[in-house]
């Protein structure tokens, strides 16, 4: 079934075919989730509510996080601009309320009989999704909830960047992104002909040579392939800064084994779920240090 909605000046077709099944809760959420504040006894302390209250709270913010998560990922990638407004755009659109009636989750709510006429309310609509939306948080994790949000933005993200695309003065075309601003390396002295240009964020081509550097800590290394200038800096802080720059997860699982007074450390870094490097040391951090330089030159980031 599709159905088309004006939002403003603006049309949208809602495709009820496209939309991912429901995730399933467990019962004693279930019956919480669709549990509405106003069924509260009076004098109820807040660990006897048993209303959606404190769900809709919770989902209010997963279903935030889920959905920038879900732009952040877009490409090609958005500037933290265009992210904004897409997600400010898309909020204003009565997409919750097509979802919410499209999973018949408001007429399966238990309220005062007061209060019924009042579910149909923006406001209510919203909070009753957002209530699901922390349910299926408790029930399956926050992975659970990026993969539905993901789901059910899908055919409104499309909808909106073709719209963006072909239409003149649109809210894509209405997104003013700066230029990035140039940091000191970026510059070259005028008085120097076709000079080579070193970025900040960039390590050099090959790993430094020479004697090793004492690292802190008291262990041996190779200078600090991401701070030239300081080689004795400590490389795990700039490791993880690039790894956020390249938009990937990176992850440590670190294991001791042997006597508390004389084991080691054996330390795995993991970039986007698969090993890349691995350190050990007689203790935490520089066991940490090694897996990442390994993990930085094993991701051919040099």
């Amino acid at each position: 079934m599709k159905r088309t909605h004006s939002i403003g000046n603006e049309k949208r077709d809602f495709d009820a075919s496209r939309v991912p099944e429901l995730p399933r809760l467990n019962d004693d959420l279930l019956l919480q989730v669709f549990t509405h504040k106003s069924l509260r006894r009076p004098g109820a302390s807040p660990a006897d509510y048993g209303d959606n209250e404190g769900l809709g709270e919770l989902g209010r913010t997963a279903f935030d996080l889920g959905l920038t998560g879900t732009l952040f990922r877009r490409r090609p990638i958005l500037h933290v601009s265009e992210i904004r407004k897409y997600r400010d755009h898309l909020l204003s659109t009565n997409m919750i309320d097509d979802w919410v009636s499209h999973y018949g989750l408001r007429y399966r709510v238990r309220c005062h009989p007061k209060l019924l006429n009042s579910l149909k309310t923006i406001q209510e609509t919203t909070f009753i999704f957002y209530a699901y939306v922390g349910g299926v948080y408790l029930t399956s994790g926050p992975q659970s909830v990026n993969e539905w949000i993901d789901g059910l933005l899908e055919q409104e993200l499309q909808c909106l960047f073709d719209d963006a695309a072909s239409t003149p003065g649109s809210l894509q075309q209405s997104v003013v992104v700066p230029p990035p601003k140039r940091t000191k390396s970026e510059y070259v002295s005028p008085s120097v002909s076709n000079p080579p240009i070193f970025f900040a964020s960039q390590p050099p081509a090959t790993p430094p040579q020479g004697p090793p550097a004492q690292l802190p800590g008291g262990s041996i290394g190779v200078p600090n392939p991401l701070a030239p200038a300081q080689p004795t800096l400590p490389f795990l802080p700039l490791f993880n800064q690039a790894a956020m720059q390249r938009r990937v997860t990176v992850e440590y699982i670190a294991q001791f084994s042997g006597p508390a007074h004389a084991g080691r450390w054996e330390v795995k870094c993991i970039v986007n779920g698969m090993c890349k490097g691995e350190g050990s040391g007689n203790n935490k951090h520089i066991a940490k240090e090694e897996a990442a330089r390994r993990a930085y030159y094993s991701m051919g980031w040099t």
